[in-house]
């Protein structure tokens, strides 16, 4: 049985992935959401339409859609998520939408078993036809660990050793495997398999990892609104350790971060923690900084807006989006 952590393999070519190849075409930026797609103050969402607006942001040609893994809702959060468990949400999203990119941002591995994990992430890519990837986190949240028997002591080891166990589970391999976290005898494997031969794995944050070994094992990389110039430096580094965007093998680079659009599209920007605030004329000159300093997708939470979500999404749609655009592609057929 294996006992020594799995190699490390390049980033095969997600080009004829449906999800990576709307999400990240590769040399520009696109735009996705990250749900609840709703307006809301407090801790909770409503949740109301939540379906109907998937199909919204779809037809409106946002890239891509992520799911937050929020098990627990801890005091001083003041943050529920999209309430409903990622994998269960991402089943009746495949069923409601054909192209639009699924993803989680993120799924914390540390706090899931990795077989569980394996199965729900493939079930979800053949729902939805190829349009999943998984992106994966440590947690940012302590008071959760105790629930699950954690210390942060555990989680960098946790989400190492789990990140390999989900790369043998969904991989083609048969073999015997042994982890920390399991055993598994001859012959036993994960079913089914990836529609498209592997299924793409982000990082989000740093995982309690270093640099290198995400740029090693991961297919791309998640992180949290920065200025232009971290961004910059971020993205640099990470080039240099996984090729130029859009070139052979490279691999992505996303920020995600609260938007709050305002009425007047020449309003200046003003702070926002994690995000920005700003009228839509300067919001595209930003964005475009982003892109010319190498970020690959921008990921947007519109949940601090005072207007409704489906009126934000328009206007970025009409507006904003045509500067950032996505390719249409092909349909997926339903389940």
């Amino acid at each position: 049985m294996r006992t020594e952590p799995l190699a490390a393999c390049p980033s095969p070519s997600f080009a004829a992935h449906p999800g990576m190849a709307r999400a990240f075409p590769g040399g520009r930026a696109t735009l996705g959401l990250i749900a609840p797609l709703e307006s809301f103050a407090g801790d909770l969402p409503s949740m109301e339409g939540h379906l109907e607006l998937a199909r919204t942001a779809e037809d409106l040609g946002f890239a891509s859609l992520w799911l937050r893994d929020v098990p627990l809702l801890v005091p001083g959060q003041g943050d529920g998520g999209q309430l409903y468990d990622p994998w269960v949400y991402l089943g009746a999203l495949a069923t409601v939408t054909r192209r639009i990119t699924l993803g989680t941002a993120s799924t914390v591995l540390p706090l899931r078993h990795p077989a569980h994990v394996a199965k729900a992430a493939v079930s979800a890519d053949h729902l939805s036809r190829g349009r999943m990837l998984l992106g994966i986190a440590a947690g940012d949240r302590p008071a959760e660990m105790p629930a699950f028997g954690l210390t942060g002591a555990d989680i960098g080891t946790r989400l190492r050793d789990g990140w390999d166990y989900l790369r043998h589970l969904t991989g083609p391999s048969t073999g015997g495997y042994s982890s920390p976290l399991g055993e598994l005898g001859p012959g036993t494997e994960l079913v089914p398999k990836p529609l498209h031969g592997r299924l793409p794995m982000l990082m989000t944050g740093r995982g309690g990892q270093a640099l290198e070994w995400t740029a090693e094992h991961a297919d791309g990389w998640l992180y949290t609104a920065l200025t232009v110039e971290q961004q910059r430096m971020n993205t640099a580094r990470w080039r240099r350790l996984t090729g130029e965007a859009g070139t052979p093998g490279s691999k992505p680079y996303a920020q995600a971060g609260y938007l709050v659009l305002h009425d007047d599209p020449r309003s200046a920007p003003r702070p926002l923690p994690q995000g920005w605030s700003m009228g839509r004329e300067p919001l595209i000159e930003l964005f475009k900084a982003y892109e010319a300093g190498g970020v690959d997708q921008l990921l947007l939470n519109l949940r601090h807006n005072t207007r409704p979500a489906r009126e934000v999404m328009a206007e970025l749609a009409e507006h904003v989006l045509p500067h950032f655009p996505t390719e249409r592609g092909a349909e997926q057929p339903p389940p």
